[in-house]
């Protein structure tokens, strides 16, 4: 039995150490907070997709601007005659009542283009293209506010259950060690079976909620790691002092400038140029529009394929056409209608988000006022709940306190610091939401 188990090691060694030298593990990326926005502004999916749809409406424009330059096309055509045409001639005529005419085999081949001089339309769209790339990049831009206020959020996050793991790992080896204390204790008949096994129960009540942060913590860095379009294999070190430095203090509300600075609004505004821009659109049908045309056409026509002895005609011309829309059922003032009213519906969702937008920032900046109170309260209990818990330990010890005693304080150190933790987390979701109101990038 014991060859076969030595002989199994020696094996298991062999091949994990194949295994160590054939893949080699990654390197840890080491990330700041403004390191991880600024890989997630990269490389985030996302985000490239919104980048490529600002680059789709630019190339619209570039469609749209294409209608101000000429039009060539180039055709060519066969027709073979069954039966020739004829053209009716009048009673009397020597070549009697029909006349036929043309050849059995006809080729023609020609260039036609046509080149607007003036179309107001056109250039009303090429405006109102480009109003809409601008509506793309104003929404790139909120996508970035967005993905760095996300990325900071799950950061932050992250280290939060980092030190909550801590905590309740150091919650958890105090069990440990009072467990070890209260089994000299015991075997020396200084304390009770009912006490032991009170600290026994305390330490296995404690070990599944450390599991249960630490799977917690893994499964949230795993999400930082696909908002930054990284192999979750890949280790991530996160930087501590990101949360030791940060400098959880009150704040004054900003002043009417946001309005210009928030992406909804901007968003918002552009869309009611649009509508503008649709105005004259619809405005421009009934304005009249001037085309320049040319044509070169190359034709003949034979009872033969003898294509030596064609003779061949060209035929060219140039010219101007004119359009000038007179009636069209009223259509052009039924869809001038329509755009007035979507005006209108937009100038009153402008001002109701304005109105909402202004509620959430003064909610936020009250949410972050009231967690920097919670913060400063939460650190004052923590550092009194660590001086009671190393009383009532010392009290245990020499039989001045109950276990209860010793079991209270400890609860007690360990919920100030759960709520130091919980007050740092409703700081930082109410900080970032306050900074995507009023616009402003990371």
């Amino acid at each position: 039995m014991r060859k076969l188990i030595t002989i199994f090691s020696l094996a298991g060694f062999v091949l994990s150490t194949s295994l160590a030298l054939g893949q080699q593990k990654p390197d840890t990326l080491h990330l700041t907070v403004k390191q991880a926005v600024d890989l997630a502004i990269q490389q985030n999916l996302m985000h490239k997709v919104t980048e490529l749809e600002l680059q789709k409406k630019q190339e619209k424009v570039k469609e749209y601007m294409a209608a101000l330059y000429p039009n060539i096309k180039a055709s060519a055509s066969y027709t073979r005659n069954l039966k020739l045409p004829v053209i009716f001639m009048p009673e009397g005529s020597p070549f009697g009542p029909t006349l036929k005419v043309g050849s059995d085999n006809s080729y023609t081949g020609g260039v036609s283009g046509s080149m607007p001089v003036f179309i107001y339309n056109v250039f009303e769209s090429i405006k109102l293209g480009r109003k809409d790339a601008e509506i793309s990049a104003e929404k790139v831009r909120e996508n970035k506010i967005n993905l760095a206020a996300s990325i900071k959020t799950t950061y932050y996050n992250v280290l939060l259950l980092c030190k909550t793991n801590d905590v309740i790992k150091q919650s958890y080896q105090n069990a440990l060690a009072n467990l070890s204390n209260i089994q000299k204790l015991n075997a020396n008949g200084m304390v009770s079976n009912y006490d032991l096994i009170r600290i026994k129960v305390q330490v296995d009540n404690i070990y599944p909620n450390l599991v249960q942060t630490a799977n917690a913590y893994s499964n949230l860095l795993n999400v930082l790691k696909v908002l930054l379009n990284i192999d979750v294999n890949t280790p991530v070190k996160l930087d501590e002092n990101e949360l030791l430095s940060y400098n959880f203090e009150e704040l004054v509300v900003a002043d009417s400038s946001w309005f210009g600075r928030n992406s909804t609004l901007k968003q918002l505004a552009l869309t009611r140029q649009m509508l503008t821009i649709q105005e004259r659109i619809v405005k421009g049908s009934n304005y009249p529009s001037l085309v320049a045309i040319g044509n070169y056409q190359y034709q003949t026509q034979a009872n033969d394929f003898n294509f030596s002895n064609y003779n061949w005609v060209t035929t060219s011309m140039v010219g101007l056409q004119l359009n000038i829309p007179i009636f069209s059922g009223f259509s052009v003032r039924k869809q001038l209608n329509q755009v007035r009213i979507s005006q209108q519906q937009l100038d009153l969702q402008t001002q109701f988000t304005r109105n909402n937008l202004e509620v959430q920032l003064q909610n936020a900046a009250n949410a972050v006022n009231t967690a920097v109170k919670k913060v400063n309260a939460a650190k004052g209990n923590v550092d009194l709940a660590e001086k009671g818990y190393t009383i009532a330990q010392t009290r245990y010890n020499t039989g001045q306190a109950t276990l209860l005693e010793l079991n209270d304080a400890e609860n007690a150190m360990l919920q100030a610091k759960l709520n130091l933790i919980q007050a740092q987390l409703e700081y930082l979701v109410a900080k970032t939401d306050y900074e995507k109101i009023i616009g402003e990038s990371f």
